[in-house]
Formats: C-alpha cells, structure tokens, sequence
C-alpha cells in the first residue's frame, strides 16, 4: 500500500510543514512507499516487537471496544461491543478476571481506580472491584449516548457523549452534581493538564473549560470536519481528523499542532500514514504514537531531530479495523483492540517481558486449592469422610445419605407478642411502636417451671419476674463512677457543681488507692472522731491521724465546686510498712482486686492506726514542742520507735516476745477506743483439766459470722441473731495448756461487758456462700407480711421510666426492683423510719444485757413491737438500764455496672454539720438530719430507705457504722463526750481562725534551730519572736514540683489526644518570703521536702531540683518532712496572712491545702486582660522590672521576691491610675514579641 499525499498543494513547498523523516534518494513526486513484509515496515531498527495476540472473551462476536492498562496492578482490561469486560495478568495474558457489564451496551472506556474499575457504556456506569464483584451501577435520564469519561479528583469524574450535556458526577455519594450544556455537538475526547480540561466534540471543535467551574474559557478549531482523536501533553495540544476535499471527507495526513501558553497553530506534523488514534509515550514528552484504522503504527517526534528516522510498525488485524489502542505508564507496552475481537501486544525491544508500571502493587489471586493428602490403603486411622464422593453414575442417592426429613431447616417459633403490647402499640406508617412493659429479659424464652416457689412480691408489691441475677444491671446514675474529665487546663474548667449540689465536698479519685475516699467520708462525718483528729498533734513524721486531721480540716473549708485530694494522705499511707503487708497497697498491675475485702481490711487497719497514734501521743504529752521539728536522719530514728511497727503483729495474731506489752497496748483505752471499742472477755476452759483463763479485749471493728452448717441454712435468722453470734461466741479450739503443759481441746467463750458509741461492723459477703445465706434471708424478710408496705403505696400505676427510673423514692411501680416504695413523709429527725420497708439489715436497733449478763439485741418488727433475738425459751428476757440504741449512721456498698467495680458511701449527715456549711443555725422546724450519697466527687441525697436497700448483684454491703442515739438512757461515758462534740462541732470554724488557739511550729526554728548549709541558705533567715505573722500580712510563697508518675494518654479516632490519667504531683520545695517590715524580701521558709517514692521526672529546667536533693544520704539542702512544711503553712492560712505569688491555685492544690480565695493575691489574674492569655511571671518581670529571672532554670525564692515587687509596681499604678494603659502596653508588647523575653 502506498500514502500518498492528497493536499492541494505540493508536498514540501510550504515552509511551516515539519519534515520529520529522511525522503532519501528514491523519493520521487511526493509519496513514499515502504515495504511491507513483516512487523517493521520503517527504515531504521525497531523499537518495540510483536508479542503472540490473543482471542478476547466474546471476540467471536464482538470487536474489542476499549483497552485500558492498569495503573496499579500488572493488569491489561478490555471491554467489547458486547458490554463485556475481561483482564489479563502481565504480558503473559493470563486471564484474571471476566464479567459482564452491560446486556447489550458496547464498553465505551474503561479507567482505573484504586479500588476497582470504572466501565462506561453507552447509558450507565459500572464500578467493579478487580475481583470482579460490583460495587455500584449508575444509570440516569442524562446518560443517553456515553462515549467518554475522565477523572478530575479522586472523587470526582466527568461524562460526556453524542449528547449535550456533560455529567459532572460524584463518586463518593454516586450522585451528579452539576450539568454543563455542550450543545448538539457533543463531546468525543476528553483531555486535561494542570490548567484547563479539554473537550473535543466530532466537528473539530476544542473547548478549554475551568477544572473547577467547568466554564468554557477558550475555543480551538482544529480540523475543518471531524476530529478524531486529539492528545495533550505539556504544551503542546496535537490532534488528527478530517477534513474536506472536493465535497469528500479524507484523512489529513497532517497531525494540527497547537501551542497552549498562545493558543494557536504552528507547525503541522506530517506523517506516512492515516492517522485515527495518537497518544503521548508517558515517559517521553516529546515522542507520539499514531495508529491508523488498519493498524498502523508510526511513532512521531515532536521537534525536528538531526538525523530524522521513520519509526513504523504493521499490526497484524486479520484484515479488520483497529478500534482501540492504549500505552502503559512505563511506555514499555503497547496494546491495540480490533473488530475481529483479538488483542495485539507490542513490547519494547530492551524488555521482551515488560512491566506495565514502573511500581505496581501485588495483584491478588484467588487461594490455591489443597490437594487432597496421600493415604495407604493399609491406613486405618484415617477419616474417609474428608474425600469427597465422585459424582453419582447410578441412582439418586447414596446410602450413607441421611433421610430427607431430617435436612430440612427448622426454626425457633417466634415469641407471642403480649397482649399488653398490642393494645399500646402506635402505628407509624408501617412500624408500630409500643413500650416495654419489662416482664422479662432481652433475649430470653419463659421456660414452664414448677409452681410454689417463685410466686414471691418485690418491695413495689409487684411480681418479682425479673432477676438481677439474670446479667442485665440497671444501675441509677448517682451510683455509677464518674469519669473525670481533663482537658489542656486540666480540671479547673470540670463543672464539679453539675455532680454536687450540695454544701459539702466530694474527693476526688485519680490518685492511686483512692479506693478508700467512700470510708474516709464517713470518718469525717463521724463527729466525735472529726473533732478529736483535728486537734490531734504529734511529732511523729509520718502520722496517719495527723494527715486525717488535716483533710477534715480542708473538708470543713471547701465547697461543692472544689473537691480536695487526699494526696498527703495517700502519701503517708503508701509508706506505712502493714499497710502493704496487709495488701491495702494497690499499683498500677493490681488486677482481680476485691473491693469488698479490701475495704473492710482497710477499715480495720485505720482504726487500730488511729488507736496507736493517739496512745503514742498521749504518752508524749510532757515532751517540749521543741522536739517537732528535727533533721531529717533524726525524724527517721525516732519514726523506728513508734507503735505503728507492732501493728502488723496485732492484727495478724504473730507472737513475739512483748506479747504482753503488745496486749495491754491494745487494750489501753484511747479517745478512739472510746468511740468505737467493744469491750470483750475472752474465757478459756481447758476440757480435761477445768483450768480457766481469762483476758480482757477491745474490739475496734466487728465481723459479721453467718452460719455455715447446712441445717441453719433452712431457718430464717434475723439481723440481731447475727450480730449477737458475731460479738458473743464459744466455740471449741485447741489451746495450748499451761496446766497440762500441751495442746488440749479448749472450750472458747467470747462475752461482751461493753458497747461502743459508734458500732463498726464489717459485713463480710466476700464469697458466694455468705452472699447466697444472705439472699436467702432477703427472700424470706420480703416474704412475710407487711401492712406498711400496702399501704405506703399511693398507686397501682407502674413508673413511666420502667426499671430506667433513677429514684428510689418514686411511688409508681416498678417490675425489675426490690427497692420499697415509698411515701412522701418528711425526713424529720424524731421521726422513725422503722416501718417503712421490709429489710433485713435494720435502720435502728437497741442492744443491752440481761440480768445474767448475757448481750441482747432487739430489733422492732413490722407491727412496731420490739422483739428480743433469742434462739431458744418463750419468755422474753428485759434489757438492763446501761442498754443502748443504735441508728444507722453510714454504709459502704460495692457497685457493679457489669464492667468496672467502684465503692461509695451512704451517710446520714447530722445537723451540725449542716450548721457549719450554712455559717448559721437552721430554723427548729428545719432541725433534721440527711441521708446522702458519696461517690467520689459526685454526691446527691437520697431517703433514708435507700441505705439498707441492698439487690447483692450490683449493690453488696461492705461496712456498716451503727452510732448509739442521745437518750435519757446512755451511761455518762457516752453523754460526756457527745455533749463536748455537740458543743465543739458547730464553733469549730472559728475556733480554728483564732490565733491564740494555735500552736506556732515557727517557734521551733528558734528554739532548736536547724543547721544552715552557707552555700544554699546564705540569705535565709528564720522569723523572730518580734516579727510574728498577724492576719492581713503579706507574704510572698513559691513552690516546686517533681513528678512521680507520668501522664497517660489515648489517640481519639478523630486523632485528637485525650488524658486518661493525669500526671502526679508531689511538692519538692515551698520558699515564703517577708512581704513588708525592715527585712521585706528576705526568706524566712525554704524547705526541701524528703521523700521516700520513686520520682519519675524531677523537672529541673523547671524546678531547679536535682536527682540527690530530695535524698537525705546525699544532699545539702534544708531537707524536713512534708508533714512540718504543712503545718508551717497551715499556721500562716490560719492566722490570716495574705499570700502573693504566681499561679498559686495550682500550687495549694498539690500541696494539698485550702487557703480562702480572699487571702491569695495571684499576678497571673493582676496582669490577665480578660478573654487574652495568661502571661507568664518571667516575661512579666523583664516587662514591669526590667529583670531577667528564670534563664537556667527556676528558683523559688527568686521567682517568690519576683512576684512581691510586681505586686508592688501593681500597686503603685493603680495609685497613678496607669494600670489600664500598662496592661494593654504589656498585651501589645507581647504580641510583637511572641511572648518571648529577647537574648540581648
């Protein structure tokens, strides 16, 4: 076949034809006639072979339509006139994939994602995974006649066809977005770079459209008949088509070469055949593959070479038109579609096997299947039922099938639906809503059990048809733990007063073993034990009353909107040694912990702790205060003789040398003795010789004993049983015998000779045998009738909220709870709650002596007569005079929610306590006492009912706290000291303001002066007797920090970072400084607090504490112990000083001290513009002072003096009536400098 040149003109007499081949010698007459035997029909070596072609799916009827290479995997795909679609794995042309698109629509283009395919027919689109799975297909009105596509974004694609509207279609919601009219005729070819999108429509017309807006910005006319295809790369726009000649449609020869930065013609190309298809080679901007209709190819330089070379090659199409062609990304390959439905392949020369992309990801293939293993047939061993059966020759069946009757699918019948919910059920539309009458549990089949045994009511008077036991726990939220959440200001934007509506202060629990906060609550809101610790003072270092006191005093201070930590208590804790031989120690790896055995553990460690620590003291009465303060290898000996190191001894029943000692220790009456000691007499009678020993006890806390043989199982014992057991036992044990010297059976008798003011009784229920006796005597308590709980109940309505109801005193019914309902009674003081609800732990009880001694406890039952607890005779024994009544004081309960196990508190808070909160006594009318809830921080009230309402799922009883009521009845041992804490409580606050009440630890320093290090006391001075702090006085404080454990924190979803657990704190340096008089600016405090804990970061860029400071094997400081500093500070807060400093509210809280507001001068909040960022103290005195303070690393001292003297610039421009203009100058300054003092 020759080309010829059909031009009006002679080839070559225009100068703006670019020649880009060599005629050579046998040119003639301007046509050129290769040879075409072969694949290289050009004139110089070839660039690219011919790989075997392959039969497409479907090619027997359909031509190949489009042809696409991957971008991402070794895959070439296909799409025919027959709207089908196959892929082929790397130049191999192994077949990957294989589906049908369309019915009967041909595949117009095919592009690749990264999740899949995209397949344009003549009306829809088709996403597929290259799996071959179907993701989405659209089809709309607007797609009449698709031809092509293209990707703008990875969410966004363009369609445009022989229609006139160009689809702007979005791939995330798979929804059109825009139409953008192109008129009658269409679009053909879409193209782009980074400026514009360019669309050819069949009648030579190039429009350039904005990427964004689609609006046309510019209009090339190409050819002056028909555009066939057009390619753009850089700036360059080449196109090739038809134009017309002597009223015919022929072929130009020539490729139309548009420059894009003027957007107009220059030099055409020419080239040897007639070109249908061009494309840009990927990887060489300035070379073109043309293909013509017959297949073709010629590869075309765009600029003119020095030695022109004719690059063609011949397809072998079976005679039939070439349709498609497309070029990989590594221009390595080549491949062409034609009608008679095979795929050509061309790869370059240098890479026989080419690689469709430069970086292709692993293509996925489908797993392998086993082949099946070899067996022997003399294998017995073997399961023949893992070879499959070969396909059936003769009959329907085998005979190792089983019957047809047992392969048939068979479902659970649906649950009836009640009719209670039918007949309150609301249509909407087709879904009908109805509310859940709470008969039985999600998930759950009624199974038809034996009658006579489940027929029980709960408190409401209601059918008990739900258990707790069944796994769903619907827990009210006041008692479920509350999360605290931190932010960048940690817990000072928390709203604490949305949990706290009330006057006192919760605790809060983010410091390790904080699990002892509910028992501390009630410590404190014991009032006899309040006031004793509070005034308690001893020169041991660390002392647990000491540190108790301290918290009730900061309890008596703060407010619903402040919870106090109890860190310096914890601190002290951690450190005493039977503390963590008793395991009350937790850590972070602490897993599987029981909460109830640990309180109650903890409850009997705190008491016989506060007995020891008060004995101690009060033998060291008559020492001078000036043996308080000591160093710190003094305070350590001394520490060694405390009584604190034959506690572990007591309590685990170790014998020692100074057992005797150790006894008569114990049993010394202490002021918490008498509080909560039960005096005891333990008789021991040896069996065989009658010898009797007896010896005298004092019982601090009492454990409930619950019978453990199976024939007290059947019997109901009541609470006054139990306790009467539990104080009063005899048993048989083996004793040694200083009579028969030996080991011989021993008759044990308990006997009680007297009662306590305040009854602590650990509950036990730490094992599932207690819990289940104890149950059982809920179950048969609820059992008996009771004509108060008929009549309690106002109506028969059930609650609206169902077993969500939160309150425990609601008066509907509830189906899911044990809890009483209850009247609205008012909670008045001299009213009994006896009465109100069945339960077996009672609200009040009397307990006495008989004529012969014996301990009785009476608990009044349902009719309001009073029943004494004895086992066996009719006639009622009578109480003797010295007899006591007991009301509940305060319970400490176990929740469990199903995923996390807290501790709270209920406590009844007397009036007194209410009296200091309000600063003035209530009205008589408002003379009563409340019930309320501790859980942490969170507190709220509840009714009295609620504190012995236990379900022992969720909620179990840990502690109990029975406190003896004030009646004419009580021995003068009890009235005495209720009468001193009926008076003292109430004053205490101001008592406590009054100088002349205090002791002044400052008189220390000048009585047994510390030894000063010169080099790092050189300017500390210690106050004298002349120069005594007076309330109103100024004083300048600073403190540093080191870390004991770091923060925690979580990466959210979102990728924002959110604090679990905040970072700990402990106080390493406290520096105050005189703030007026003659030596103003002098420091007369500079303690280095000595600990014992591992400290994680010492801070020092920020601190200026080293490692080895806080050590007192090798530091020089002025090393003391926490408690001394405390109670310097303590002294200064309560004669009425007013400290200046920088962010003080931070450093008092890790102190953990409560200073009032009005006595805290804080030049963060003096030089703070509102709605503007705090300032810090180094850039405020290098603005105010012209000093630069904090180069290295932080002093306290130096940052204290620093503070004193811009609280006195603050001063003098208030005088001056400059500060406005200076805070805004201070602002602007800042602004300029980025809040950074300079270098120079």
């Amino acid at each position: 076949m020759d080309y010829v040149y059909c031009g009006t003109e002679p080839l070559g007499a225009s100068e703006d034809i670019l020649s880009v081949y060599d005629p050579g010698p046998t040119r003639s007459s301007g046509h050129f006639s290769p040879s075409f035997n072969g694949f290289n029909i050009g004139t110089t070596d070839p660039d690219y072979v011919e790989l075997v072609p392959v039969l497409a799916d479907g090619g027997e009827h359909f031509g190949v339509s489009s042809v696409a290479f991957d971008d991402y995997e070794e895959l070439l795909w296909m799409g025919n006139q027959g709207g089908h679609v196959t892929s082929y794995y790397t130049s191999s042309m192994q077949k990957y994939t294989s589906f049908q698109v369309h019915a009967s629509d041909i595949v117009r283009q095919i592009t690749t994602l990264d999740s899949g395919v995209l397949v344009l027919t003549q009306t829809s689109l088709r996403h597929q995974i290259r799996r071959g799975l179907p993701k989405f297909t659209y089809k709309s009105n607007n797609m009449a006649e698709m031809v092509c596509m293209l990707q703008l974004s990875p969410h966004r694609l363009v369609m445009a066809g022989l229609q006139e509207e160009l689809i702007d279609f979005d791939l995330h919601t798979l929804k059109e977005t825009g139409l953008e009219h192109l008129g009658a005729a269409g679009c053909t070819v879409l193209q782009k770079n980074s400026r514009f999108l360019f669309a050819g429509d069949q009648f030579g017309t190039v429009t350039l459209r904005d990427l964004n807006s689609l609006a046309v910005q510019h209009t090339i006319k190409t050819h002056s008949n028909v555009l066939s295809d057009f390619s753009v790369q850089g700036n360059l726009l080449i196109s090739c088509g038809y134009s017309g000649r002597q009223n015919n449609l022929a072929i130009d020869r020539f490729l139309m070469v548009y420059d894009l930065r003027m957007l107009r013609l220059i030099s055409p190309i020419q080239v040897l055949i007639d070109p249908q298809m061009l494309q840009f080679l990927p990887s060489l901007t300035s070379r073109l593959a043309v293909v013509s209709s017959y297949g073709q190819i010629q590869l075309v330089d765009t600029v003119e070479l020095s030695e022109p070379r004719v690059s063609m090659y011949q397809i072998n199409t079976n005679g039939s038109q070439c349709l498609s062609f497309d070029i990989s990304s590594s221009s390595q390959a080549m491949a062409f579609g034609d009608q008679s439905g095979h795929i050509n392949l061309i790869a370059a020369v240098q890479t026989p096997q080419p690689q469709f992309n430069a970086f292709s990801r692993n293509t996925e293939f489908a797993d392998a299947v086993p082949p099946l293993p070899m067996v022997s047939l003399s294998d017995t061993s073997f399961p023949l039922s893992s070879v499959m059966l070969p396909h059936l020759t003769t009959g329907t069946q085998w005979f190792s099938d089983w019957p047809e009757e047992l392969l048939h699918f068979h479902y659970h019948r649906p649950k009836t639906i009640e009719p209670e919910v039918l007949n309150n059920m609301k249509m909407r539309g087709p879904i009908g809503y109805s509310p859940n009458p709470r008969t039985a549990l999600r998930n759950q089949i009624p199974y038809v059990i034996e009658q006579g045994g489940g027929g029980g009511t709960n408190g409401n008077g209601a059918v008990a048809v739900a258990k707790a036991e069944n796994g769903v726990k619907i827990i009210p939220r006041r008692y479920r733990k509350v999360e605290l959440k931190y932010t960048k200001l940690g817990t000072q934007d928390f709203d604490f007063e949305m949990h706290n509506q009330t006057c006192f202060a919760g605790l809060e629990a983010t410091l390790p073993n904080s699990y002892c906060n509910a028992m501390l609550q009630i410590l404190y809101f014991t009032d006899p034990l309040r006031a004793k610790l509070i005034e308690h003072s001893c020169t041991k270092e660390l002392c647990l009353s000491c540190e108790l006191g301290f918290l009730f005093h900061m309890l008596d201070k703060s407010s619903a909107a402040s919870p106090c930590q109890a860190s310096n208590f914890l601190r002290s804790f951690r450190t005493v040694p039977e503390a963590s031989a008793l395991g009350l120690i937790l850590t972070d790896r602490s897993a599987n912990v029981n909460l109830i055995t640990l309180i109650q553990n903890w409850n009997r460690f705190i008491l016989h702790q506060m007995h020891y620590d008060i004995f101690d003291s009060s033998k060291n009465t008559s020492v001078s205060s000036g043996s308080m303060q000591k160093s710190l290898n003094d305070t350590t000996t001394s520490s060694k003789t405390g009584g604190s190191s034959e506690l572990f001894d007591s309590i685990c029943d170790e014998s020692s040398k100074d057992e005797g000692r150790e006894r008569s220790k114990i049993n010394t009456e202490t002021e918490i003795s008498k509080i909560f000691g039960t005096k005891q007499i333990c008789v021991n009678r040896c069996i065989k010789c009658h010898v009797e020993k007896s010896k005298e006890n004092i019982l601090l806390a009492c454990n409930m004993s619950y019978p453990t043989h199976i024939k007290d199982s059947e019997q109901y014992f009541s609470f006054g049983t139990i306790l009467k057991r539990s104080l009063s036992s005899e048993k048989s044990i083996q004793a040694f015998c200083e009579n028969c010297k030996k080991f011989s059976p021993t008759n044990q008798s308990v006997k009680v000779t007297s009662l306590p003011q305040t009854l602590a009784i650990n509950c036990g229920l730490n094992n599932e045998k207690d819990i289940s006796f104890l149950k059982r005597q809920l179950n048969r308590c609820n059992e008996k009738p009771s004509s108060e709980v008929a009549s309690s109940l106002t109506t028969s309505k059930p609650c609206r909220y169902g077993a969500n109801c939160s309150r425990s005193d609601c008066h509907f019914m509830h189906p899911d709870r044990k809890s009483p309902s209850h009247t609205s009674q008012p909670n008045n003081a001299n009213s009994s709650p006896i009465g109100r609800q069945k339960s077996w732990f009672p609200l009040a009880f009397t307990m006495g002596f008989s004529e012969q001694g014996e301990l009785l406890v009476q608990t009044p039952v349902e009719a309001g007569t009073v029943q004494p607890e004895t086992e066996e005779g009719n006639e009622r024994p009578t109480l003797k005079n010295n007899s006591r009544s007991y009301a509940l004081h305060a319970v400490v309960c176990q929740i469990d929610d199903g995923t996390q196990k807290n501790l709270v508190s209920l406590i009844n808070v007397q009036r007194t306590y209410h009296v200091m909160k309000m600063a003035a006594a209530e009205s008589p009318d408002d003379n009563q006492q409340q019930w309320y809830i501790f859980n942490d921080f969170s507190i709220s009230p509840v009714t009295p009912q609620e504190s012995v309402w236990f379900t022992l799922d969720w909620k179990v009883p840990c502690v109990l706290f029975y406190m003896s009521v004030e009646d004419g009845s009580e021995s003068d041992s009890f009235a005495e000291p209720s009468a001193m804490n009926r008076d003292e409580s109430i004053p205490s606050e101001s008592s406590s303001e009054s100088p002349a009440n205090l002791t002044n630890p400052f008189l220390e320093d000048m009585v047994n002066p510390i030894p000063c290090n010169l080099s790092t006391d050189a300017t500390l001075k210690p106050l004298q007797s002349n120069e005594m702090p007076q309330s109103g006085d100024l004083i300048a404080m600073d403190a540093e920090f080191v870390t004991l454990n770091p923060e925690e924190n979580e990466i959210r979803p979102d990728g924002k970072t959110a604090t679990i657990k905040p970072c700990h704190m402990s106080v390493a340096r406290i520096s105050c400084i005189r703030g007026q008089g003659p030596d103003e600016g002098v420091p007369f405090m500079d303690d280095y607090i000595s600990t014992q804990e591992k400290v994680v970061d010492y801070l020092t860029q920020f601190s200026g504490i080293k490692p080895g400071d806080l050590d007192a094997n090798f530091s020089n400081k002025r090393l003391t112990a926490l408690k001394y500093s405390y109670q310097k500070l303590k002294y200064l807060v309560d004669v009425g000083v007013i400290f200046v400093g920088h962010g003080l509210k931070n450093d008092f809280r890790v102190i953990n001290i409560f200073v009032p507001s009005e006595q805290i001068i804080d030049t963060v909040h003096l030089f703070h513009l509102p709605h503007h960022r705090m300032v810090s103290l180094r850039f405020l005195a290098w603005h105010f002072l012209g000093t630069k303070i904090q180069s290295e690393t932080h002093d306290s001292i130096e940052d204290a003096r620093t503070t004193l003297q811009l609280y006195k610039h603050y001063l003098q421009l208030q005088a001056d009536k400059k500060f406005t203009i200076a805070l805004k100058n201070l602002y602007e300054r800042g602004k300029q400098l980025q809040w950074k003092v300079p270098e120079d």
